[in-house]
């Protein structure tokens, strides 16, 4: 078993993990270690919140079956594509067909005029929606142009949404100030009428490539880049660059669709094709690396046909209540998942600009989320609920004598709550707690309301004589003790380490807590 206390170091998202933006991933290494150390060969692996894919890619490298389970449709989609093995040829070759036919068409949107001379500009910045600077090449030369000046450049305009007479996004977003998901605001509001037309030209192109896994590659690659091709591209302004003690650029800089739907006020307008092949080439690159390690993938579509070796993947697109209870009593090996943490993240709707666009089916009602999108009635009490229910599934298909890992990461006093009440009370025993960092930093994770600094990560070994066995509550003085001891024996006194000791020891001994009160605790005794 992992050492107690663990701590694991994560690595970078690199090749094929890096290929699509999703939230919350988990490093893959980390991910890659609990499969080896709680499964052998041929085992079935299990993720109830599927995610990024990245427990069924694992498990798959590593010669397990595994069973994926997501809502989103977006996220097997996603992990398909991470597996797909197209051959690299077959690729390029499809891909100089999408550019010969829409190339011009769409580079003709962006034509600037300059001293009588055509160009086609690549980044256009806006400042409350004034047009404020233009980039263009002349030759292999990068030209800036401030629009705020007298200039003789001209671009084209006057072109708006009711305009456009080919087919594009329109669902309302869900008003969410959480996620800045305005009243009335649709998909295609988080772009410029113009890159609205031209990724409009660019799906429409795509959608009519015959060949189902060939389509869904670029149609992964259109979502792939999709953000950056938004109006959610903010500005980077006054980074100096330095020689000596003499300033010799203080240009603007392209920063990057963060998260959420928030609009700065100054942000980019890209050449949506420029985003298109730029991310095309970066998916390729992995996708060759990927092709060396050859890694065998086949698709089955029930429990049987995994179970017979028929293949050793099977992705479930529905919600995680309802699949699990389709799945037989103690039939998975291992169950590892990083559930919906509360109201840190309501994944559903930070995905609809994907699902829209590609115009997938989605299930609102049944995630399991808190949400402030007061619309969807997604309160604590119902996340819980939910939960509870799927614990008990995870429990029953589990198999006696194997292993459950948790990941998660909330500060909320009820859910924390339930969430050791109902561990406890299922024939579950404590086999290991340790903690997770993240593989870069990010504003979602610097700064995340409602979230701790890392991730728990709970393994529990079922075994079916210890249900209903007894758990307490851990009083304000044994809390205080193991905020004592820390300190005694540590020069590190923050908060999350700090924190980290108390609640692996805690859960250790089958001990309630308030997490709030321990945060409290600890913030008093360590200044």
């Amino acid at each position: 078993m992992l050492a107690e206390c663990s701590e694991e170091v994560p690595k970078s998202y690199t090749g094929i993990y890096s290929m699509h933006k999703y939230w919350s991933k988990k490093p893959f290494n980390v991910i890659d270690k609990y499969i080896q150390t709680y499964t052998k060969q041929n085992d079935i692996v299990l993720d109830p919140f599927l995610g990024s894919g990245i427990s069924s890619i694992e498990s798959v490298f590593l010669g397990r079956r595994t069973i994926g389970i997501d809502i989103n449709p977006m996220s097997t989609f996603i992990t398909k594509q991470m597996l797909g093995n197209i051959d690299p040829q077959t690729i390029e070759k499809e891909f100089l067909k999408i550019r010969n036919s829409v190339y011009d068409k769409i580079n003709s949107l962006y034509e600037i005029r300059m001293d009588g001379k055509s160009f086609t500009g690549s980044h256009f910045i806006y400042k409350n929606d004034e047009l404020v600077e233009v980039w263009y090449k002349e030759g292999s030369v990068k030209k800036i142009v401030d629009m705020t000046k007298p200039t003789d450049l001209q671009t084209s305009g006057g072109l708006t949404y009711k305009k456009i007479k080919t087919t594009i996004p329109t669902k309302k977003l869900i008003k969410n100030s959480r996620i800045n998901a305005k009243e009335g605001m649709s998909v295609h509001d988080l772009f410029t009428p113009r890159n609205t037309l031209a990724l409009s030209i660019l799906l429409e192109e795509i959608n009519k490539i015959q060949n189902v896994e060939l389509r869904d590659f670029f149609r992964f690659c259109f979502t792939s880049c999709s953000g950056q091709a938004s109006k959610m591209v903010f500005v980077i302004n006054n980074r100096k660059k330095m020689k000596g003690n003499r300033v010799t650029s203080n240009k603007k800089e392209v920063g990057s669709w963060v998260i959420g739907y928030w609009i700065p006020k100054e942000h980019f307008e890209i050449n949506a094709w420029n985003c298109f092949e730029n991310r095309y080439k970066r998916i390729l690159k992995s996708k060759k690396e990927f092709s060396k390690s050859n890694p065998s993938v086949n698709y089955v579509k029930n429990l049987k046909d995994l179970k017979n070796k028929k293949g050793n993947i099977m992705l479930i697109n529905d919600s995680c209540y309802t699949a699990l209870k389709k799945l037989p009593n103690n039939s998975i090996d291992y169950i590892i998942t990083d559930p919906p943490h509360g109201k840190r993240l309501p994944y559903l709707e930070l995905s609809m600009m994907w699902n829209d666009w590609l115009g997938f089916d989605v299930n609102m009602n049944d995630e399991l989320v808190v949400s402030d999108a007061k619309a969807r009635d997604k309160t604590v009490t119902k996340y819980v609920e939910l939960l509870e229910k799927i614990l008990i599934e995870i429990n029953r298909v589990l198999k006696n004598g194997k292993y459950f890992t948790l990941m998660f990461n909330n500060y909320d006093k009820q859910i924390w709550k339930k969430l050791q009440e109902m561990l406890f009370s299922l024939n579950l025993e404590v086999s290991d707690v340790g903690t997770i960092g993240y593989s870069a930093s990010s504003v979602v994770q610097d700064s995340r309301k409602g979230g701790l600094k890392t991730d728990f990560i709970f393994t529990f070994k079922k075994n079916a004589s210890i249900r209903n066995k007894k758990y307490g509550i851990a009083d304000k003085n044994m809390i205080d003790s193991l905020i004592s001891n820390y300190l005694n024996r540590n020069k590190d006194h923050s908060l999350y380490k700090i924190l980290n000791h108390v609640i692996i020891h805690l859960i250790h001994n089958r001990l309630i807590f308030d997490i709030k009160s321990v945060i409290s605790s600890i913030l008093l005794k360590s200044h």
